[in-house]
């Protein structure tokens, strides 16, 4: 990989509010803080342009008692873009969206 591969392409950054499960973003604020050189918006627009959902959408069960926090987040337009399209194309909330990606991005994390 050459050095300029690490780096996306300057785009907008836009702001938005979405519902992350406090479990989720506690583990990546851990990983923000402790282990990779990321803000918490930027792991989660790469968990989300990595993401890829077969024709069949699985929404996984959370914990009884995990609660949806709204957060701001930063994310590139692009990426905001392919969560209005899974949204369309799925017909299931970008909060719902964000957390499939977010935890499909930690197990892929936790198990490299």
């Amino acid at each position: 990989m050459e050095w300029y591969e690490r780096f996306y392409s300057k785009e907008r950054w836009i702001k938005k509010s979405a519902e992350i499960e406090g479990k989720l973003y506690d583990r990546l604020k851990e990983i923000s803080k402790k282990e990779l050189d990321g803000s918490i918006n930027k792991i989660i627009d790469a968990c989300v342009d990595d993401l890829k959902l077969e024709d069949k959408v699985v929404i996984y069960c959370k914990d009884r008692n995990e609660i949806n926090v709204a957060r701001s987040i930063i994310i590139r337009e692009s990426t905001y873009k392919k969560l209005e399209e899974l949204r369309e194309k799925y017909g299931i909330s970008i909060s719902k969206i964000l957390n499939i990606a977010i935890k499909t991005g930690l197990e892929k994390y936790d198990d490299k």
